[in-house]
């Protein structure tokens, strides 16, 4: 087995690491970004009622 064919193997593995693990993150981020912005409305709202 030659050094490309190696680094062809490598590189195909590396993106499909990339694909498959991508949606799970996009989709975890999202829910990240909607959980902190509802903390952050719901936490003025409670000062202002104080």
């Amino acid at each position: 087995m030659t050094i490309d064919a190696v680094m062809d193997i490598m590189r195909n593995a590396l993106f499909l690491v990339i694909k498959v693990s991508l949606p799970v993150l996009l989709v975890s981020l999202c829910v990240g970004l909607i959980v902190s912005i509802f903390q952050t409305v719901t936490s003025i709202q409670e000062q202002t009622l104080t």
